[in-house]
């Protein structure tokens, strides 16, 4: 009790750093799951960590402003990682969004219990099908190791022209993989959708007495619903193959920290 008493200011660091994450990666920052339920899982967590950095000798600052700088810093390298994890998540939505304006759906929206933001019906569906994903290869439990491998590869961030340029680069480079993720998962019913418009104006062109509009909504519905049903399989094979690449990438961040 009297090494944890005289660590304590240890162990609030690392508490601050696993809260952090925990507040913006998915499953972990679920509206669903209580408060308190986080709280305990952040402590418990925490003190399977503790012994381990506590025996690196850390020292800490004597003064309070380099300790407030410490909290900062965890505050950020916490909220990284979960944001990595997050900006992919947000790719499973934008998928969904990609062709729910085409066929009617984009004004149907629900609330995202994960995200707390009204999303398109699809955009939830397929956010939905990517946590079972997530959860059924142990992401939730990457997300954590990341967070004790963290602390052997960037156990303090120096905030300085190379840290914010490193960061920014790992940054734009998430961006961009989550369009092309949400393009691969939303691509078959984008370009069927699109046959089908086209067809439909054909037809208009065709026949101008029948009212395709009427005619085409319901048909454009029923045909996205059979390729979404034909593509699930293929759906979630790109949700896991995208969301190991992620935890490789936050690997080899972690291993290639910028400091």
């Amino acid at each position: 009790m009297e090494y944890f008493v005289y660590h304590f200011q240890l162990f609030l660091l690392i508490m601050t750093r696993m809260g952090a994450m925990m507040v913006i990666a998915p499953f972990y920052s679920s509206g669903v799951m209580p408060f308190k339920m986080k709280a305990v899982l952040i402590f418990f967590t925490s003190i399977l960590i503790f012994p381990v950095i506590s025996g690196r000798g850390v020292v800490m600052p004597a003064h309070m402003g380099g300790y407030t700088l410490l909290v900062v810093q965890e505050i950020m390298i916490g909220l990284f990682i979960g944001f990595l994890v997050a900006v992919l998540f947000s790719a499973f939505q934008l998928a969904g969004q990609y062709f729910a304006v085409q066929i009617g759906f984009g004004i149907n929206e629900v609330i995202d219990p994960l995200g707390q933001v009204s999303i398109p019906l699809v955009g939830q569906f397929k956010n939905l099908i990517g946590l079972l994903v997530f959860l059924a290869i142990n992401g939730h439990h990457f997300m954590i190791q990341a967070i004790y491998r963290s602390y052997e590869l960037a156990p303090v961030m120096h905030l300085g022209p190379t840290m914010a340029g490193g960061l920014m680069r790992y940054m734009a480079h998430s961006f961009s993989g989550m369009f092309v993720v949400a393009l691969k998962i939303s691509l078959p019913v984008v370009a069927t959708v699109f046959l089908v418009t086209v067809s439909m104006g054909i037809l208009a062109k065709a026949a101008p007495q029948m009212n395709i509009m009427m005619l085409g909504f319901p048909f454009k519905i029923m045909v996205s619903m059979a390729v979404l049903l034909l593509t699930a399989p293929l759906i979630v094979r790109v949700m896991h193959v995208s969301l190991d690449r992620t935890f490789i990438f936050i690997t080899r961040m972690l291993n290639h920290w910028p400091s």
